[in-house]
Protein backbone atom coordinates (compact mmCIF):
# COMPACT_ATOMS: atom_id res chain seq x y z
CA UNK A 1 0.00 0.00 0.00
CA UNK A 2 1.52 3.61 -0.99
CA UNK A 3 2.99 5.06 1.81
CA UNK A 4 2.80 2.41 4.31
CA UNK A 5 6.08 2.53 6.57
CA UNK A 6 8.05 3.90 3.37
CA UNK A 7 10.65 5.30 6.14
CA UNK A 8 11.43 1.83 7.00
CA UNK A 9 11.30 0.28 3.09
CA UNK A 10 14.15 -1.03 2.09
CA UNK A 11 16.33 0.26 5.02
CA UNK A 12 17.66 -2.11 7.06
CA UNK A 13 19.39 -0.82 10.35
CA UNK A 14 16.44 1.41 10.55
CA UNK A 15 14.02 -1.75 10.69
CA UNK A 16 16.17 -2.99 12.98
CA UNK A 17 15.96 -0.49 15.58
CA UNK A 18 12.57 -0.24 14.95
CA UNK A 19 12.18 -3.48 16.29
CA UNK A 20 13.12 -5.65 19.59
CA UNK A 21 11.85 -8.84 20.49
CA UNK A 22 9.46 -8.80 17.52
CA UNK A 23 7.74 -5.56 18.80
CA UNK A 24 7.57 -2.60 16.87
CA UNK A 25 8.91 0.53 19.08
CA UNK A 26 6.73 3.26 17.50
CA UNK A 27 8.90 6.12 19.84
CA UNK A 28 5.16 7.14 21.21
CA UNK A 29 4.75 7.45 24.82
CA UNK A 30 1.55 6.48 26.08
CA UNK A 31 -0.16 6.23 29.48
CA UNK A 32 -3.23 4.34 31.00
CA UNK A 33 -6.12 6.67 31.52
CA UNK A 34 -8.76 6.14 34.31
CA UNK A 35 -11.12 5.20 32.14
CA UNK A 36 -8.82 1.95 31.17
CA UNK A 37 -7.90 3.86 27.72
CA UNK A 38 -3.97 3.65 26.39
CA UNK A 39 -3.77 7.40 25.87
CA UNK A 40 -0.51 8.71 23.53
CA UNK A 41 1.26 11.24 25.07
CA UNK A 42 4.14 12.24 22.66
CA UNK A 43 7.04 11.64 21.14
CA UNK A 44 9.88 10.30 23.22
CA UNK A 45 12.16 11.68 20.74
CA UNK A 46 10.57 15.02 21.36
CA UNK A 47 9.98 14.51 25.24
CA UNK A 48 11.71 17.68 27.13
CA UNK A 49 13.27 16.63 30.36
CA UNK A 50 13.29 19.72 33.36
CA UNK A 51 16.21 20.06 35.68
CA UNK A 52 14.06 18.09 38.14
CA UNK A 53 14.01 14.99 36.12
CA UNK A 54 10.24 15.87 35.23
CA UNK A 55 9.01 14.91 31.72
CA UNK A 56 7.40 17.82 29.76
CA UNK A 57 5.49 16.55 26.27
CA UNK A 58 5.46 19.75 23.89
CA UNK A 59 1.37 18.62 22.81
CA UNK A 60 0.56 19.93 26.10
CA UNK A 61 1.98 22.97 26.34
CA UNK A 62 0.82 23.50 22.62
CA UNK A 63 -2.47 23.41 23.10
CA UNK A 64 -2.67 25.52 25.73
CA UNK A 65 -1.10 28.57 23.66
CA UNK A 66 -3.20 27.16 20.63
CA UNK A 67 -6.46 28.00 22.47
CA UNK A 68 -4.77 31.68 23.71
CA UNK A 69 -6.57 34.69 21.58
CA UNK A 70 -3.92 35.83 19.09
CA UNK A 71 -2.38 32.55 18.30
CA UNK A 72 -2.35 31.42 15.19
CA UNK A 73 0.32 28.32 15.46
CA UNK A 74 2.89 27.13 18.27
CA UNK A 75 5.77 24.85 18.74
CA UNK A 76 7.60 23.69 21.84
CA UNK A 77 11.29 22.22 21.58
CA UNK A 78 13.33 21.93 24.29
CA UNK A 79 16.81 23.91 24.00
CA UNK A 80 19.31 23.92 26.84
CA UNK A 81 20.40 27.11 28.46
CA UNK A 82 23.19 26.46 30.22
CA UNK A 83 23.25 22.94 30.18
CA UNK A 84 20.21 22.40 31.12
CA UNK A 85 17.36 21.50 28.92
CA UNK A 86 14.40 24.31 29.15
CA UNK A 87 11.12 24.64 27.42
CA UNK A 88 10.99 27.33 24.40
CA UNK A 89 7.51 28.30 22.90
CA UNK A 90 8.05 29.67 18.96
CA UNK A 91 5.45 31.48 17.74
CA UNK A 92 3.56 32.61 14.72
CA UNK A 93 0.75 35.84 16.31
CA UNK A 94 -1.82 37.60 14.63
CA UNK A 95 -0.79 41.65 14.38
CA UNK A 96 -0.77 43.40 17.18
CA UNK A 97 -0.83 39.98 19.37
CA UNK A 98 0.85 40.84 22.49
CA UNK A 99 3.72 37.73 23.31
CA UNK A 100 4.73 38.51 26.31
CA UNK A 101 0.93 38.72 27.11
CA UNK A 102 0.31 35.87 25.86
CA UNK A 103 2.91 33.85 27.55
CA UNK A 104 1.97 34.99 30.96
CA UNK A 105 -1.96 33.99 29.98
CA UNK A 106 -0.48 30.51 29.07
CA UNK A 107 2.48 29.73 32.17
CA UNK A 108 -0.55 30.53 34.43
CA UNK A 109 -2.45 27.76 32.61
CA UNK A 110 0.42 25.05 32.88
CA UNK A 111 2.09 22.93 35.78
CA UNK A 112 5.44 24.27 37.04
CA UNK A 113 7.66 21.78 35.77
CA UNK A 114 5.77 22.73 32.34
CA UNK A 115 6.01 26.90 32.41
CA UNK A 116 7.10 28.35 29.46
CA UNK A 117 10.75 29.75 29.84
CA UNK A 118 11.45 31.41 26.77
CA UNK A 119 9.48 32.53 23.85
CA UNK A 120 10.69 33.36 19.94
CA UNK A 121 8.88 35.15 17.35
CA UNK A 122 8.81 32.63 14.18
CA UNK A 123 9.81 35.03 10.80
CA UNK A 124 7.95 33.24 8.54
CA UNK A 125 4.07 33.41 8.22
CA UNK A 126 3.96 29.78 9.04
CA UNK A 127 5.55 27.13 11.30
CA UNK A 128 8.01 24.25 8.84
CA UNK A 129 5.88 21.12 8.73
CA UNK A 130 6.07 17.95 6.82
CA UNK A 131 4.54 17.41 3.31
CA UNK A 132 1.24 15.23 3.49
CA UNK A 133 0.93 14.84 7.56
CA UNK A 134 1.79 18.29 8.23
CA UNK A 135 3.59 17.63 11.33
CA UNK A 136 5.60 20.34 12.87
CA UNK A 137 9.36 19.58 12.31
CA UNK A 138 10.89 20.62 15.87
CA UNK A 139 14.41 19.80 14.82
CA UNK A 140 14.52 22.23 12.25
CA UNK A 141 13.24 25.23 15.36
CA UNK A 142 15.25 23.65 17.59
CA UNK A 143 18.22 24.60 15.30
CA UNK A 144 16.88 27.75 14.48
CA UNK A 145 16.21 28.58 18.52
CA UNK A 146 20.03 27.23 19.43
CA UNK A 147 21.42 28.90 16.50
CA UNK A 148 19.77 32.18 14.88
CA UNK A 149 17.88 33.28 18.07
CA UNK A 150 18.90 36.98 19.61
CA UNK A 151 21.88 35.84 22.13
CA UNK A 152 20.25 36.64 26.15
CA UNK A 153 20.28 40.87 26.95
CA UNK A 154 21.90 42.13 29.62
CA UNK A 155 20.02 43.56 32.54
CA UNK A 156 19.63 47.47 31.86
CA UNK A 157 22.51 49.93 32.35
CA UNK A 158 22.25 51.39 35.99
CA UNK A 159 19.93 48.46 37.06
CA UNK A 160 19.11 47.80 40.82
CA UNK A 161 20.79 44.72 42.41
CA UNK A 162 17.48 42.38 42.63
CA UNK A 163 17.46 43.55 38.58
CA UNK A 164 21.35 42.43 37.83
CA UNK A 165 20.65 39.06 39.51
CA UNK A 166 17.32 38.31 37.64
CA UNK A 167 18.84 38.84 34.71
CA UNK A 168 21.00 36.02 34.86
CA UNK A 169 17.99 34.09 34.86
CA UNK A 170 15.76 35.64 32.52
CA UNK A 171 17.08 33.41 29.19
CA UNK A 172 17.11 36.83 27.32
CA UNK A 173 14.00 38.08 28.47
CA UNK A 174 13.52 42.01 28.27
CA UNK A 175 13.05 43.07 32.57
CA UNK A 176 10.65 45.69 33.90
CA UNK A 177 9.19 46.34 36.64
CA UNK A 178 5.71 44.71 35.78
CA UNK A 179 7.85 41.24 34.39
CA UNK A 180 6.10 38.28 35.95
CA UNK A 181 8.37 35.58 37.57
CA UNK A 182 5.44 33.49 35.79
CA UNK A 183 7.24 34.62 32.29
CA UNK A 184 10.39 33.61 33.43
CA UNK A 185 9.80 29.65 33.56
CA UNK A 186 12.12 29.55 36.48
CA UNK A 187 13.00 25.59 37.86
CA UNK A 188 12.24 25.11 41.31
CA UNK A 189 16.02 25.00 41.28
CA UNK A 190 16.44 28.50 39.57
CA UNK A 191 14.02 29.46 42.37
CA UNK A 192 16.28 28.31 44.76
CA UNK A 193 19.47 29.55 43.46
CA UNK A 194 17.98 32.91 42.87
CA UNK A 195 16.93 32.96 46.56
CA UNK A 196 20.22 32.23 47.78
CA UNK A 197 21.97 34.41 45.25
CA UNK A 198 19.36 37.56 46.94
CA UNK A 199 20.14 36.33 50.25
CA UNK A 200 23.65 36.54 50.05
CA UNK A 201 23.71 40.37 47.65
CA UNK A 202 21.71 41.72 50.77
CA UNK A 203 22.85 39.63 54.03
CA UNK A 204 19.12 38.72 55.10
CA UNK A 205 16.51 35.53 54.82
CA UNK A 206 13.66 35.74 52.20
CA UNK A 207 10.75 34.44 53.60
CA UNK A 208 10.39 31.71 51.15
CA UNK A 209 6.51 31.42 50.64
CA UNK A 210 6.31 34.85 49.89
CA UNK A 211 8.84 34.38 47.40
CA UNK A 212 6.93 31.97 45.79
CA UNK A 213 3.84 34.06 45.74
CA UNK A 214 6.05 37.45 44.45
CA UNK A 215 4.30 38.02 41.15
CA UNK A 216 6.54 40.46 39.69
CA UNK A 217 9.83 42.36 39.58
CA UNK A 218 8.55 44.70 42.03
CA UNK A 219 6.84 42.84 44.30
CA UNK A 220 10.15 40.79 44.75
CA UNK A 221 12.20 43.80 44.87
CA UNK A 222 9.90 44.95 47.77
CA UNK A 223 10.27 41.49 49.36
CA UNK A 224 13.88 41.50 49.61
CA UNK A 225 14.06 44.92 50.94
CA UNK A 226 11.30 44.79 53.62
CA UNK A 227 13.51 41.46 54.55
CA UNK A 228 16.36 43.56 54.70
CA UNK A 229 15.54 45.78 57.16
CA UNK A 230 13.21 43.44 59.56
CA UNK A 231 14.62 42.23 62.61
CA UNK A 232 11.71 39.48 62.72
CA UNK A 233 12.05 35.86 62.13
CA UNK A 234 10.84 34.81 58.15
CA UNK A 235 8.01 32.49 57.96
CA UNK A 236 8.88 28.62 56.95
CA UNK A 237 6.67 27.06 54.84
CA UNK A 238 7.47 23.62 55.52
CA UNK A 239 6.82 21.92 59.05
CA UNK A 240 10.08 20.60 59.85
CA UNK A 241 9.49 17.32 62.39
CA UNK A 242 12.74 18.47 65.10
CA UNK A 243 11.13 16.53 67.75
CA UNK A 244 12.62 13.39 66.32
CA UNK A 245 15.77 14.72 66.99
CA UNK A 246 15.45 14.87 70.54
CA UNK A 247 16.37 11.93 73.15
CA UNK A 248 13.54 9.95 73.98
CA UNK A 249 12.49 9.84 70.12
CA UNK A 250 16.39 8.67 69.41
CA UNK A 251 16.32 6.28 72.01
CA UNK A 252 12.55 4.94 70.67
CA UNK A 253 14.22 3.98 67.54
CA UNK A 254 17.39 2.60 69.26
CA UNK A 255 15.28 -0.01 70.98
CA UNK A 256 12.33 -0.21 68.35
CA UNK A 257 14.02 -0.54 65.05
CA UNK A 258 16.46 -3.86 65.85
CA UNK A 259 13.87 -5.11 68.29
CA UNK A 260 11.15 -6.23 65.56
CA UNK A 261 11.57 -3.40 62.60
CA UNK A 262 14.34 -4.66 61.24
CA UNK A 263 13.81 -8.79 61.43
CA UNK A 264 10.87 -7.70 59.73
CA UNK A 265 12.38 -6.42 57.15
CA UNK A 266 14.97 -8.79 56.71
CA UNK A 267 12.03 -11.42 57.09
CA UNK A 268 10.47 -10.36 53.39
CA UNK A 269 13.84 -8.73 51.71
CA UNK A 270 16.39 -11.63 51.64
CA UNK A 271 19.50 -9.68 51.27
CA UNK A 272 22.91 -10.01 49.78
CA UNK A 273 24.95 -6.85 50.81
CA UNK A 274 27.72 -5.88 48.88
CA UNK A 275 30.59 -2.52 49.18
CA UNK A 276 30.56 -2.47 53.09
CA UNK A 277 34.26 -1.87 52.73
CA UNK A 278 33.79 1.50 51.50
CA UNK A 279 32.39 2.77 54.58
CA UNK A 280 34.93 1.72 56.85
CA UNK A 281 37.22 4.93 56.26
CA UNK A 282 34.50 7.17 56.18
CA UNK A 283 34.41 9.85 58.95
CA UNK A 284 31.47 12.02 59.86
CA UNK A 285 28.49 12.22 58.37
CA UNK A 286 27.00 11.27 54.50
CA UNK A 287 24.40 11.82 52.32
CA UNK A 288 23.25 8.22 50.82
CA UNK A 289 21.72 8.54 47.19
CA UNK A 290 19.92 5.42 46.19
CA UNK A 291 17.84 4.44 43.44
CA UNK A 292 13.87 3.93 44.38
CA UNK A 293 11.64 0.45 43.67
CA UNK A 294 10.10 0.25 47.15
CA UNK A 295 8.24 1.79 49.98
CA UNK A 296 10.37 -0.50 51.52
CA UNK A 297 13.64 1.21 50.04
CA UNK A 298 14.52 2.87 53.73
CA UNK A 299 13.81 -0.21 55.92
CA UNK A 300 15.88 -2.36 53.74
CA UNK A 301 19.22 -0.37 53.20
CA UNK A 302 18.87 0.73 56.84
CA UNK A 303 19.03 -3.03 57.79
CA UNK A 304 22.18 -3.30 55.49
CA UNK A 305 23.76 -0.68 57.04
CA UNK A 306 26.34 -1.15 59.53
CA UNK A 307 24.72 -0.20 63.53
CA UNK A 308 26.96 2.51 63.15
CA UNK A 309 25.24 4.42 60.38
CA UNK A 310 22.09 2.85 61.23
CA UNK A 311 21.25 4.71 63.81
CA UNK A 312 21.81 7.80 62.78
CA UNK A 313 20.24 8.03 59.47
CA UNK A 314 17.17 10.35 58.34
CA UNK A 315 15.37 9.40 54.95
CA UNK A 316 13.81 11.91 53.16
CA UNK A 317 10.55 11.02 51.94
CA UNK A 318 8.11 13.27 49.24
CA UNK A 319 6.20 15.68 50.76
CA UNK A 320 3.35 15.58 48.43
CA UNK A 321 2.73 11.48 49.55
CA UNK A 322 1.37 13.74 52.66
CA UNK A 323 -0.79 16.32 51.14
CA UNK A 324 -3.88 15.16 53.42
CA UNK A 325 -1.51 15.99 56.18
CA UNK A 326 -0.16 19.41 55.56
CA UNK A 327 -3.21 20.51 53.89
CA UNK A 328 -6.14 19.29 55.71
CA UNK A 329 -8.76 22.12 54.17
CA UNK A 330 -8.18 20.07 50.76
CA UNK A 331 -9.06 16.80 51.80
CA UNK A 332 -11.42 15.19 54.19
CA UNK A 333 -11.83 14.17 57.79
CA UNK A 334 -10.57 10.38 57.56
CA UNK A 335 -7.79 10.77 54.48
CA UNK A 336 -6.07 13.58 56.85
CA UNK A 337 -6.77 11.22 60.13
CA UNK A 338 -5.09 8.15 58.60
CA UNK A 339 -2.65 10.78 56.01
CA UNK A 340 -1.36 11.97 59.34
CA UNK A 341 -0.71 8.57 61.46
CA UNK A 342 1.31 7.18 58.61
CA UNK A 343 3.36 10.19 58.29
CA UNK A 344 4.05 10.09 62.54
CA UNK A 345 4.63 6.84 62.48
CA UNK A 346 7.16 7.51 59.68
CA UNK A 347 9.12 10.01 61.08
CA UNK A 348 9.45 8.48 64.47
CA UNK A 349 10.33 4.91 63.77
CA UNK A 350 12.63 6.00 60.59
CA UNK A 351 13.51 9.82 61.46
CA UNK A 352 11.85 10.36 58.15
CA UNK A 353 11.42 14.01 57.13
CA UNK A 354 9.33 15.52 54.27
CA UNK A 355 11.11 16.56 51.38
CA UNK A 356 9.01 19.12 48.79
CA UNK A 357 9.65 18.48 45.00
CA UNK A 358 7.21 21.17 43.97
CA UNK A 359 6.51 23.61 46.00
CA UNK A 360 8.08 26.29 48.45
CA UNK A 361 10.35 24.68 50.61
CA UNK A 362 13.17 24.10 48.97
CA UNK A 363 15.93 26.62 50.64
CA UNK A 364 14.48 25.76 54.12
CA UNK A 365 15.11 21.77 53.23
CA UNK A 366 18.56 22.64 52.22
CA UNK A 367 19.25 24.31 56.10
CA UNK A 368 17.09 21.38 57.77
CA UNK A 369 19.49 18.67 55.96
CA UNK A 370 22.46 21.32 57.15
CA UNK A 371 21.56 21.11 60.96
CA UNK A 372 20.90 17.05 60.45
CA UNK A 373 24.68 16.27 59.03
CA UNK A 374 25.82 19.28 61.32
CA UNK A 375 24.23 17.08 64.21
CA UNK A 376 26.00 13.53 63.23
CA UNK A 377 22.99 12.58 61.24
CA UNK A 378 23.61 10.60 57.72
CA UNK A 379 20.41 11.60 54.89
CA UNK A 380 19.11 8.87 52.67
CA UNK A 381 17.37 10.43 49.64
CA UNK A 382 16.04 8.87 46.35
CA UNK A 383 17.06 11.02 43.23
CA UNK A 384 14.61 9.98 40.86
CA UNK A 385 11.69 11.08 42.82
CA UNK A 386 9.45 8.09 41.99
CA UNK A 387 9.41 4.63 42.58
CA UNK A 388 10.11 2.28 39.55
CA UNK A 389 7.39 0.10 38.21
CA UNK A 390 10.29 -2.42 36.66
CA UNK A 391 12.94 -2.11 38.50
CA UNK A 392 14.75 0.49 35.86
CA UNK A 393 16.95 3.51 37.47
CA UNK A 394 15.39 6.82 36.19
CA UNK A 395 17.02 9.58 35.59
CA UNK A 396 18.46 11.56 38.61
CA UNK A 397 16.99 14.86 39.62
CA UNK A 398 19.67 17.92 39.88
CA UNK A 399 18.60 18.31 43.14
CA UNK A 400 20.93 15.78 44.43
CA UNK A 401 23.98 17.71 42.83
CA UNK A 402 22.69 20.77 44.04
CA UNK A 403 22.93 19.37 48.01
CA UNK A 404 25.99 17.04 47.87
CA UNK A 405 27.75 20.38 46.19
CA UNK A 406 26.33 23.17 48.64
CA UNK A 407 26.39 21.26 51.67
CA UNK A 408 30.32 19.56 51.15
CA UNK A 409 29.71 16.34 52.66
CA UNK A 410 30.29 12.67 50.68
CA UNK A 411 27.60 11.23 48.57
CA UNK A 412 27.75 7.56 48.75
CA UNK A 413 25.57 5.56 46.00
CA UNK A 414 23.44 3.27 46.61
CA UNK A 415 21.98 0.54 44.56
CA UNK A 416 18.83 -1.77 45.46
CA UNK A 417 17.75 -4.81 43.05
CA UNK A 418 14.90 -7.15 43.07
CA UNK A 419 12.96 -4.83 45.98
CA UNK A 420 10.11 -4.38 43.12
CA UNK A 421 9.12 -7.89 43.40
CA UNK A 422 9.21 -7.77 47.24
CA UNK A 423 6.75 -4.56 47.58
CA UNK A 424 6.30 -2.87 44.47
CA UNK A 425 4.32 -0.14 43.18
CA UNK A 426 0.87 -0.98 43.42
CA UNK A 427 1.66 -4.08 45.76
CA UNK A 428 -0.31 -3.88 48.98
CA UNK A 429 1.28 -6.79 50.86
CA UNK A 430 5.03 -7.34 50.62
CA UNK A 431 6.33 -11.55 49.86
CA UNK A 432 9.25 -12.59 50.76
CA UNK A 433 12.14 -12.68 47.45
CA UNK A 434 15.84 -12.28 47.17
CA UNK A 435 17.24 -8.08 47.22
CA UNK A 436 20.72 -6.98 46.63
CA UNK A 437 22.07 -3.86 48.19
CA UNK A 438 25.49 -2.19 47.04
CA UNK A 439 27.10 0.41 48.10
CA UNK A 440 29.73 2.41 46.21
CA UNK A 441 32.86 4.45 47.08
CA UNK A 442 31.89 7.96 48.45
CA UNK A 443 31.91 10.93 45.78
CA UNK A 444 32.90 14.74 46.53
CA UNK A 445 30.66 16.67 44.51
CA UNK A 446 31.46 20.54 43.74
CA UNK A 447 30.75 23.16 41.26
CA UNK A 448 27.12 24.09 40.19
CA UNK A 449 26.29 22.01 37.04
CA UNK A 450 23.90 20.60 39.17
CA UNK A 451 22.86 18.21 36.78
CA UNK A 452 25.80 17.18 35.60
CA UNK A 453 26.70 16.35 39.10
CA UNK A 454 23.13 14.54 39.45
CA UNK A 455 24.32 12.33 36.71
CA UNK A 456 27.54 11.83 37.86
CA UNK A 457 26.06 10.51 40.98
CA UNK A 458 23.28 8.30 38.27
CA UNK A 459 26.07 6.61 36.42
CA UNK A 460 27.95 5.65 40.05
CA UNK A 461 25.23 3.68 41.16
CA UNK A 462 24.25 2.33 37.90
CA UNK A 463 27.45 1.14 38.30
CA UNK A 464 27.22 -0.52 41.32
Amino acid sequence: MPGVTRGYYGAQKETARAFEDGWFHTGDVGEIGEDGQLYIRGRKKEMIVTPEGLNVFPEDVERVLNALAGVRDAAVVGVPIGSEERVHAVLVLEPGADMDAIVRQANAALEDHQKIRRALLWPEPELPRTDGTRKVKRAAIAEWVKNGAAPPRAAPAGSDKVTELLAKYAAGAQLSPQTTIEELGLSSLDRVELMVALEDAFQTRVDEASFAAARDLSQLRSLVESAANADAPVAEPVDFPTWTRRPPARLFRRVNLPLWVMPLARLFAWMRVEGREHLRGLEGPAIFAANHQSFMDGPVIMAALPPRWRYRVAPAMGKEMFAPHFFPAQHGRLPWLTNSLNYYLAVLFFNAFPLPQREAGARQTLRYIGDLLAEGTSVLIFPEGRRSETGAIDTFRPGIGMIGSRLEVPVVPVRIDGLQHVLGVGSHMARPGRVRVAFGRPMRLSGRDYEALAAEVEQAVRAL
